[in-house]
């Protein structure tokens, strides 16, 4: 089952310097926890339809995926997704208000099934909230003025 999460804030930055960040692979690690690489696959590295390879730290598990900038829309959006059945995506929309940008992130992930799975689910969802939040303040810290 998909399940879906969100976080807003407020960042002292235009849409315009967010989504740079947002949209440049090298500083994924900003908005992404725990990822450990991220290794363009091809020559596209920016825009849409960009593919990279994935080294990811999640708990005691390191996994790899690939993940690809699903859209663009700029100055207002960018989604990065993995691939796969059990891929997520992380989806950030930019929403101009004066001196600031409203941000909100929304990650759609896939659920763990089986009985097992309906056991810890409550604290996946946990951990991916958590996960959104601090994606959001790390933004806010990479990314506002001094």
């Amino acid at each position: 089952m998909r399940k879906t999460v969100s976080s807003r804030a407020k960042i002292a930055a235009t849409p315009e310097a967010l989504l740079a960040c947002l949209a440049d692979y090298k500083r994924a690690g900003v908005f992404i926890e725990g990822l450990e690489r991220l290794t363009p696959t091809g020559r596209q590295t920016k825009g849409e339809g960009a593919q990279f390879e994935a080294v990811m730290k999640v708990g005691p598990r390191t996994l790899r995926t690939t993940t690809v900038i699903a859209s663009l829309v700029p100055k207002r959006s960018i989604t990065w997704s993995s691939t796969g059945d059990n891929g997520q995506s992380l989806s950030f929309e930019l929403d101009p208000d004066q001196d600031e940008t409203t941000v909100s992130l929304t990650i759609e992930y896939q659920e763990p099934g089986g009985i097992a799975g309906a056991l810890i689910a409550p604290f996946v969802e946990q951990t991916v909230q958590h996960r959104a939040d601090t994606a959001l303040v790390r933004l806010k810290e990479h990314c506002s003025p001094a």
